[in-house]
């Protein structure tokens, strides 16, 4: 007689076998929705500020992503933004284990300032096309 597998979680038949990466993934990460709002907003930035800086129009206004670009070109550029967006996002992760209003006032203060990035953003980006 074959054993049923059953979930931890739930104690439900769990016929499908298992991914190796789903003891990482079991969980919700705390916070889910507003890191991956801040995350996505990020990407959103990250887009936008390279066709802005494809047309000649504008320019990057922060002095240290300005060296990196003037250095470093569009990898640079996507390495400083995912490294800047992967520091908060653990960050918050950390900090949510002891202090979770904290994290989620940092994470929603975060998801504010860029949705002026990139409102701004999309702003000029309209401007330049007309």
């Amino acid at each position: 007689m074959n054993p049923i597998l059953m979930d931890n979680l739930n104690d439900e038949p769990n016929p499908k076998p298992r991914s190796p990466l789903h003891f990482l993934f079991r969980h919700r990460l705390s916070l889910e929705t507003e890191t991956s709002w801040f995350l996505l907003l990020g990407l959103l930035d990250l887009v936008l500020t390279t066709m802005l800086l494809r047309t000649g129009a504008a320019h990057e206004v922060n002095p240290l992503a300005r060296f990196i670009i003037s250095e470093g070109g569009l990898p640079g550029l996507i390495g400083y933004k995912f490294g800047l967006l992967t520091l908060a996002a653990v960050a918050a992760q950390i900090i949510v284990l002891s202090r979770p209003r904290t994290a989620k006032a940092v994470l929603l203060t975060g998801i504010g300032v860029q949705l002026v990035v990139v409102a701004y953003s999309a702003m000029l980006l309209a401007k330049i096309a007309h």
